[in-house]
């Protein structure tokens, strides 16, 4: 997650920081180093302020920065405070939403080669689609696409009959809609995944985390006619 640290700086403050200056770049670039602090720097015109972007497990990891700061110490800066900042665009954005027509996170290798399968490679008109649906927080997103597209899709593509994943997403209010599809050359496959009962949705402890709601079933479709297949 990231986490702002906002500054709020004495009337001479620019003086006063002055002989503490290069402690605090000092602590701010090994703060860097660690990958903890992402940016910072000066309000200007007029200097009044600063911003600190961190990126941490807990805003803790920017209070700590702060209550060690020389500015702060040295009573340059009057009054700090931090908050939590949902990011979710950009290619540093700690929970990626993108429009409901595109699927934020990239697929691993085996994931893209199984979405190929799943347009080239279904031989009879027996192979079943099986549809899933649940729901997330904007900010759980994320987590979820990149449990299903880097855990759950590549494990599928070990099972025999498994033809294909897809993920889709949209945005409903203040949640996102998640939509899976997946392929199969039968309902004998489906059930090398499912278990005996296939109508019941396998949804795994870390996707319940996060997600808000979730089918406790699945609904099963027989493929009749595969995109591209004519007669």
């Amino acid at each position: 997650m990231h986490y702002l640290l906002f500054y709020e700086v004495a009337g001479d403050y620019v003086s006063k920081r002055a002989k503490f200056r290069t402690e605090h770049l000092q602590k701010a670039w090994k703060a860097s180093e660690r990958g903890e602090l992402v940016l910072a720097g000066t309000l200007a015109c007029p200097v009044d302020g600063a911003v600190l972007l961190f990126k941490g497990d807990s805003p803790e990891v920017a209070e700590r920065f702060a209550k060690a700061d020389p500015y702060v110490v040295s009573g340059a800066v009057k009054r700090w405070y931090v908050r939590e900042w949902t990011t979710v665009a950009g290619v540093d954005a700690a929970t990626p939403v993108r429009p409901p027509t595109h699927i934020s996170d990239q697929p691993s290798p085996s994931v893209i080669s199984n979405l190929k399968d799943a347009r080239t490679a279904w031989p009879d008109h027996g192979s079943v689609l099986r549809m899933w649906k649940g729901r997330s927080s904007v900010e759980k997103s994320g987590e979820y696409v990149r449990h299903a597209t880097n855990k759950v899709f590549p494990e599928l593509g070990s099972i025999k009959g498994h033809r294909g994943a897809y993920l889709f997403r949209r945005a409903l209010g203040s949640s996102v809609e998640f939509l899976v599809l997946t392929f199969w050359d039968s309902m004998e496959s489906v059930r090398k995944f499912a278990g005996t009962a296939p109508e019941k949705a396998v949804v795994e402890p870390a996707a319940q985390a996060v997600l808000t709601q979730y089918d406790d079933t699945v609904t099963h479709f027989e493929v009749v006619h595969p995109a591209g297949e004519r007669g």
